[in-house]
């Protein structure tokens, strides 16, 4: 992994949180209790099993979904109170422009939401340093689906988030534009000391990317393997090999146990 600056993002903290949907017996536990604390200034990748958990786990720390139980705190703060701040952004698939609005626009937004001053030069600066440079104008039907998740990157971060939260932000897009933009972009939050958690169904990216990789069993999201990702270690290297290897069998064992479990239920 990259060197980091002096980490300015906090340490999130999961204490006993717990996710269900509804209620009786039509209820569904999307997250078992979990104890798990997210280093500060690190980059954490979550993978899973499609419907594990994984973005139910991202969307209760970033104050989007209430927990049914336990909580979650950022150096004793609760989600809201970064949030607020623009302290905490977040990156989703889809990269969620507003249309009528130009680069600089949806850019300028979130200092506006985050009721901080717009300094155009400052927005232009992170439009540029995200390779977007030429196309502060542009509205986002005229950009490619690499140039708005830039875009949308570029919005999360004008506002120096202490925590930046990711869900498959590179997802919709082709193998070519993924690789260049894990290769471009997360430079720019590390270099901003920022706590990420990238949730992502790519292995290979999860070990390109991440200082850590929690591997979650199929819902309810139960942590089956808690990995470091070593520094200098890619998916290109003999180790990095080892370690997506790991990932793939710990993926494995969790989907394994969980059908097993269900298997038992049923007899």
């Amino acid at each position: 992994m990259a060197e980091q600056s002096a980490g300015r993002g906090p340490a999130i903290i999961c204490a006993g949180l717990a996710k269900t949907f509804g209620s009786g017996p039509a209820a569904v536990e999307a997250v078992a209790p979990l104890e798990l604390t997210f280093g500060a200034g690190e980059l954490t990748a979550l993978v899973g099993p499609s419907g594990c958990g994984k973005s139910t786990v991202l969307r209760m720390v970033a104050g989007l979904e209430a927990p049914s139980a336990g909580a979650v705190t950022l150096d004793g703060a609760a989600p809201a109170d970064l949030q607020g701040a623009g302290e905490l952004a977040m990156a989703f698939q889809d990269a969620s422009l507003l249309p009528w609005r130009s680069v600089r626009g949806n850019v300028a937004l979130a200092l506006k939401l985050a009721r901080r001053p717009v300094d155009l030069a400052a927005v232009d600066a992170m439009i540029a340093r995200v390779g977007l440079a030429g196309f502060e104008g542009a509205r986002p039907a005229e950009l490619s689906g690499g140039m708005r998740q830039r875009a949308a990157i570029a919005r999360c971060l004008v506002t120096q988030p202490r925590v930046l939260l990711l869900d498959e932000p590179f997802g919709a897009v082709d193998e070519l534009t993924r690789a260049r933009l894990n290769a471009d972009l997360p430079a720019l939050w590390r270099a901003q000391g920022t706590t990420a958690l990238l949730v992502t169904h790519s292995v290979r990216e999860a070990v390109a990317l991440a200082d850590r990789i929690i591997v979650f069993s199929s819902r309810p999201a139960q942590v089956v393997a808690d990995l470091p990702v070593p520094d200098a270690v890619s998916p290109d290297t003999a180790d990095g090999r080892a370690l997506m290897a790991q990932v793939t069998e710990a993926l494995s064992q969790g989907w394994d146990d969980d059908a097993a479990a269900g298997r038992h239920a049923a007899q």
